[in-house]
């Protein structure tokens, strides 16, 4: 696919992401979607053939960019404790696009069986990278023992709830709002801060 087309395919899941997100996926219609767009829907089904396929392209390309990041943070020359910070780092800052973190948070199960699988797959690599860190650090002596995967669902949870909450035009900016969960959760569970 030619970068204009894969261009105009991205503005239209970002838009189709915040009409989702303001109506929800039942809510929501691809007429719906265009208009807020300015375009009509028969360009939507030209780069999509449904509007579950439109969700799952939003929360597939949100997951993909997420596990891409931290591939990225993995090759970087930094130790464990460093890495970990960087993900939630990362994992904060790609939050904060709230109306892809409400979907991912609440729609998913609008689905088809088969796209919720993939989806799931994801998340579970996502997981198993975030535990193994963990692993590390327990094995390294630097964290205390605490079991791996409720500390990734509480990363998890303490990062993709604050779209209900955070007002990035408040007193507190995206990155602030980063260093504040990264002090939050490191120094809750490693033993040499």
């Amino acid at each position: 696919m030619g970068l204009e087309k894969e261009k105009r395919r991205d503005k239209i899941r970002e838009m189709a992401a915040r009409v989702f997100a303001d109506q929800g996926f039942e809510g929501t219609t691809i007429r719906g979607i265009a208009k807020a767009g300015g375009i009509s829907a028969a360009s939507i089904y030209y780069y999509f053939d449904s509007k579950e396929e439109l969700l799952y392209q939003v929360l597939d390309e949100t997951m993909s960019t997420g596990l891409k990041l931290m591939t990225d943070i993995e090759k970087k020359e930094l130790n464990q404790k460093e890495q970990l910070i960087e993900i939630l780092r990362m994992h904060t800052m790609t939050a904060i696009n709230f109306d892809k973190m409400k979907l991912l948070v609440h729609e998913q199960n609008c689905l088809t069986p088969d796209h919720r699988a993939e989806l799931k797959l994801k998340q579970t690599q996502y997981m198993s990278r975030l535990t193994g860190l963990f692993d590390s650090l327990k094995s390294n002596g630097q964290m205390r023992d605490l079991d791996s995967k409720v500390c990734a669902f509480a990363f998890f949870g303490m990062v993709s709830w604050a779209y209900r909450w955070f007002n990035p035009d408040g007193n507190i900016s995206t990155q602030q709002l980063s260093e504040h969960f990264s002090k939050i959760f490191t120094q809750g569970i490693f033993l040499n801060p």
